[in-house]
Order: structure tokens, then C-alpha cells, then sequence
């Protein structure tokens, strides 16, 4: 007979990393992530005094399209913990601001 982990040990070995965490839950918290150095930026500008910023319908809708892709990014990551999926989202500006910036011209033949 296999006996089921009680709750304890499962949370000491999550803690431990020792399976990664649920995909949903990766999601989320790497989709939080992404959106601190956003936070961080506003609160920098608020912090300033400089006048907030005009948020427009298509800047929105991209960092909308932009926050869902870190989350899915995070779930591939495969991160062992809430920490790293968070680290993971707020990395995922910089990985593709880093891509976008460093990329070779497309030569066509």
C-alpha cells in the first residue's frame, strides 16, 4: 500500500526544491514579476516629481500581451519555487529588451 505524503512534507519539499511548483501557480507569480520593474519605474518617476506618464489603449494592450508571455515563460522555466518564478518575470524584460537591442540584421539574398 503507498501511503500519500501528509501536507507537511510536501510543503518541506517544495520549500527544498524538490519539485518544481504547479504551472498555474509559475504563471501567476512570473506574470507578477514582470510587472515590478514597471512599478518600480512609476514609483521612481512619482518619487521625482515628474509629471505621471499618459498611458494610451496600445500601451496597455502590449504590456498586457507582454506580461502573459513572461508568465508563460516562467511556467517554462520550470522554476522550484514562487522566489525564482518571480525572478523569472522581472528577468523577462531584460532577456527580450537584450534580444530585441543585440539581434543580427536579417540579410535577404
Amino acid at each position: 500500500m503507498i501511503s500519500e505524503p501528509n501536507s507537511k512534507d510536501s510543503l518541506n519539499s517544495a520549500l527544498d526544491g524538490q519539485f518544481p511548483i504547479k504551472p498555474s501557480n509559475a504563471f501567476w507569480w512570473g506574470l507578477f514579476g514582470s510587472m515590478l520593474p514597471e512599478v518600480l519605474r512609476l514609483y521612481k518617476i512619482a518619487v521625482a516629481g515628474q509629471s505621471q506618464p499618459t498611458f494610451h489603449a496600445y500601451y496597455i494592450i502590449i504590456s498586457v500581451i507582454f506580461v502573459v508571455c513572461a508568465g508563460f515563460f516562467s511556467v517554462a522555466w520550470k522554476p522550484e519555487s514562487s522566489f525564482k518564478a518571480i525572478w523569472v518575470g522581472a528577468s523577462f524584460p531584460i532577456l527580450v529588451s537584450t534580444l530585441v537591442h543585440n539581434a543580427p540584421a536579417l540579410s535577404i539574398p
